[in-house]
């Protein structure tokens, strides 16, 4: 690359300031029109950019130099908002002045949030591109055809730069086209042209691209008329090309349970609205949509409707019939195109049986893989001693190794003995390793030193300030929720997991998942969706122990962005919205969310009974969610799922309170390798593996211990 101007470098510090190495943009490509480009009239610069960054009323800033370096201008794109992950269009204009000498002119690109600076986050690109600016000597032409590719149905513009090299006035601009066999198709029309000779006019034409066309590609000639429709001046065959594409709906999937739509841009589209049989599923300004609504085995007619605000640009339809229901059921979303399958490695898997169970899991910012144990003596314990709220640490780096694990609070040699009596079922500590807050959602039962086996008929903050065993019962001052009480209130289970202490989260909020009071409690009927629900609150104590701190996701934009409520808990518990759903005849919930920095998503677990598993990924904690692995069980001989640890066992009882009870699917991140690629797991039950299990060790065992398994994640 040539040596920098001193003004250029500044420019390119400034914009590079705030922009560490990790979440680069995706490559943006620019087409430039009219390129070459007649001294004093302005170019467009059209491209699409892809951030890793979420950013609200950001900019973006292409800056123009001589071929010598010497800066000579800058235009830019406001007002933008990003979503991480989401292409955005961009359309930059940039006015020349009349005094720009012909030649070659270069330009880099420069991303800024709202406040004007370096956004963090987004890297620029030096080098971007260049055009021309038309010297006034020979006869020239330049065309840029926009959108490319196009659509059926959609208008063209063709921006030209034209210099036929005569003077005329009332002139006339034609564009024949042809199909790839030579045959005319149609043509575009410049009527009231003005030339003068020597000098590049610039000249749009329009096009409505039939409907009817197929897809392929269309060359054109360029012809030029005076004001009696004679010849005008030489023109040119060949002139260009373009590509129309099939510009139809696609599907994702259509299983039994959910129909997943892609379709392509259409041109100066704001928003899409998606209709099912003629009736509105909703809008998006994305360019894909999810509709759990189906049934097996039904045909549907969608339509996409593309607006530039109210008015209707085009209209897209799609025939999609779902499939039957598969014995086992069906994810719940789409396939991921990020991950393409995770895999449980049964002979790397491990079973210690302690007589303890949930080992909901979170990692410290000391290194240690902290888990929640119940009802058992913890690591290398038995039901004696017996704890009913314990806590275990795992040391060891090598994934699936118990070398040096040591019960922190309660269980076996607990460092502490446990005072608590309870259950929790998410667990997370925040801090520095010198002082570590750990946070429980939990139930306690009372506040003596006897070990009441159960939990407490409610939901609520239970924390320890400074280590991981001063546990502190916060049930007094307020709950989530209560057995008993509304049904619709929200019972948090689960906390969001990302990194050490929960170091690789930079918005400064906890998200919590969960369901409602009657699916916590209760049992829903069978064939009862499950939902699951999102909030957060700030990272400091003071918020989390504080019930007017708490947000609840209600809704998203047409961007898929989250939309977040503030208000007392009787408003977000009848204001928020699912996050996940599963509206299968056996549908799963969310076990665990944890962030896998190696592969850059989110990952999901979710459980019915032990041996119903299936496996998620995201961008946001939020979703979008896709379908990375799916462990059902046969419903009819209980064979299969997760682990085959239901086959030969009576299906009576099973999963309903007496036996093979999912207990959770709880992420061990300390034993995820660096590239992400392998993770492990670990979960418990209330009853005696099948003799068939994966897992060696498990065979005919009580599951009420500490199995763990490896994961192998698969990329395309």
């Amino acid at each position: 690359m040539r040596k920098l101007s001193i003004v250029r470098s500044l420019f390119l510090l400034l914009a590079s300031a705030a922009m560490p190495a990790i979440g680069l943009a995706q490559a943006v490509t620019f087409s430039a029109a009219p390129n070459p480009v007649p001294a004093g009239q302005t170019i467009t610069f059209t491209g699409t950019t892809t951030l890793s960054v979420t950013a609200a009323n950001a900019k973006v800033t292409l800056w123009f130099y001589t071929s010598g370096g010497s800066y000579v201008g800058s235009a830019s794109q406001t007002g933008i908002n990003f979503v991480s992950g989401q292409p955005y269009a961009l359309n930059i204009s940039y006015a020349t002045s009349s005094g720009l000498a012909a030649g070659t002119y270069t330009y880099n690109l420069s991303y800024y949030n709202s406040a004007g600076t370096g956004l963090s986050g987004a890297t620029g690109q030096t080098d971007d591109g260049s055009f021309t600016v038309a010297s006034s000597g020979s006869t020239s032409y330049a065309i840029t055809a926009t959108p490319q590719p196009v659509n059926p149905g959609e208008t063209m513009s063709f921006i030209t730069s034209l210099n036929p090299g005569v003077t005329a006035t009332d002139a006339t601009v034609k564009l024949w086209f042809y199909n790839s066999g030579g045959t005319y198709e149609g043509v575009a029309v410049a009527n009231g042209v003005n030339f003068t000779s020597g000098q590049p006019t610039a000249v749009t034409l329009t096009y409505p691209v039939p409907s009817g066309w197929a897809s392929g590609t269309y060359t054109y000639n360029l012809s030029y008329y005076n004001s009696a429709g004679a010849g005008l001046a030489t023109g040119k065959t060949d002139a260009g090309s373009f590509t129309l594409t099939s510009g139809s709906a696609s599907t994702a999937c259509a299983t039994a349970v959910v129909v997943g739509l892609n379709w392509p841009t259409v041109a100066s589209a704001t928003s899409y609205t998606v209709l099912q049989n003629g009736t509105s599923l909703g809008s998006t300004s994305l360019l894909t949509y999810t509709d759990q609504t189906v049934v097996p085995s039904m045909p549907y007619i969608y339509s996409v409707e593309a607006f530039d605000g109210a008015t209707k640009l085009s209209t897209k339809t799609l025939t999609a019939t779902t499939a039957a229901a598969t014995l086992t059921g069906d994810p719940a979303y789409c396939p991921s195109t990020s991950i393409s399958s995770i895999a449980p490695n049964w002979s790397d898997g491990i079973f210690q049986g302690n007589g303890s169970d949930l080992w909901s899991q979170t990692l410290g910012s000391d290194g240690n893989q902290y888990g929640f144990f119940g009802d058992g003596g913890g690591f290398g314990g038995s039901n004696s001693p017996y704890s009913s709220f314990g806590i275990g640490a795992v040391t060891s780096t090598t994934g699936g190794s118990l070398s040096g694990a040591v019960n922190v609070y309660g269980g076996l040699d607990g460092e502490h003995s446990a005072s608590k009596s309870g259950k929790a079922t998410g667990i997370l500590e925040i801090g520095p390793s010198n002082s570590m807050d750990f946070y429980a959602l939990a139930g306690i039962s009372n506040e003596t030193s006897s070990q009441t086996k159960g939990g407490a008929n409610d939901q609520e903050i239970v924390y320890s300030t400074g280590n991981a065993w001063s546990w502190t019962d916060n049930a007094s001052s307020w709950t989530f929720c209560t057995n008993g009480g509304t049904a619709t209130n929200f019972c948090p289970t689960i906390f969001l997991q990302n990194g050490s202490g929960y170091s690789g989260n930079t918005d400064g909020y906890v998200y919590l998942y969960g369901g409602t009071e009657g699916s916590f409690f209760g049992t829903p009927p069978a064939g009862t969706p499950s939902y699951t629900y999102l909030w957060r609150v700030s990272t400091a104590q003071a918020s989390i122990l504080s019930d007017t701190a708490y947000e609840a996701l209600t809704g998203f934009n047409a961007d898929g962005t989250p939309i977040w409520t503030s208000a007392g808990f009787s408003t977000l518990n009848s204001e928020m919205v699912p996050v996940f759903t599963d509206r299968g005849p056996r549908p799963l919930g969310l076990s665990a969310v944890t962030y896998n920095s190696g592969v850059g998503r989110y990952i999901a677990s979710v459980e019915g009974s032990i041996n119903q598993v299936a496996f998620y990924d995201a961008p946001n904690p939020w979703g979008p969610w896709t379908s990375i692995g799916y462990y059902n069980s046969n419903p009819n001989d209980n064979s299969g799922g997760w682990g085959n640890l239901g086959e030969g066992i009576s299906l009576t009882g099973w999963g309903e309170g007496s036996h093979g009870d999912g207990l959770g699917i709880n992420f061990v991140n300390k034993w995820t390798s660096t590239n992400g690629e392998t993770m492990w797991v670990v979960f418990s039950s209330d009853g005696d593996a099948s003799t068939s299990a994966s897992l060696t060790a498990l065979q005919g065992q009580d599951m009420d211990g500490f199995s763990a398994v490896p994961l192998t994640l698969t990329l395309p």
